[in-house]
């Protein structure tokens, strides 16, 4: 499933927190680790805020935290919060139209079916996948993930591949 840089920015904002769990980040904090622009992230992680996802801390030593323990948050509810962004979503006679298309059923489906699966997977799975070592042959990280996972294996589009979800 290819993803937009909006949700792999939220997913591992999220997975950052959730690997320092008593610290407060801020955006630039957490977009100097990653080399995003802070920005961009500020506005994603407003977005992971009024989602309920997390907690916003002000002042000098202010910055965000998790709401919840990482094994009830599902990377679905961080891609989905992450892509929010107000008016965003088509509504009233745009989607009536889609859905008079040949093939929007099945496509419909197909989309239930993927956000099924991450709606199972936890950021608790994402952390703990993070831990395979690096010199850990593809065709063992691919059992890993699908073990954990149920089958499917999203791969961060930078670098090693090392940050399998």
């Amino acid at each position: 499933m290819l993803l937009t840089r909006k949700a792999w920015y939220g997913l591992i904002a999220v997975k950052h927190l959730a690997e320092q769990p008593r610290q407060n980040f801020s955006a630039k904090d957490l977009a100097n680790s990653y080399g995003f622009p802070q920005e961009a992230l500020a506005k994603i992680l407003q977005g992971l805020a009024r989602a309920g996802l997390l907690l916003s801390h002000h002042g000098i030593k202010g910055g965000y935290t998790l709401v919840r323990d990482p094994d009830q948050i599902s990377v679905l509810d961080v891609i989905k919060a992450s892509e929010e962004a107000p008016g965003d979503a088509i509504h009233g006679k745009h989607w009536r139209h889609l859905e008079s298309l040949p093939g929007y059923h099945q496509l419909h489906m197909v989309s239930q079916i993927v956000e099924d699966a991450l709606r199972r997977v936890t950021i608790a799975d994402i952390k703990e996948q993070a831990c395979i070592p690096p010199n850990v042959t593809m065709l063992a990280r691919l059992k890993l993930a699908r073990r954990s996972v149920g089958g499917f294996l999203l791969t961060y589009p930078g670098g090693s591949g090392c940050c399998e979800i």
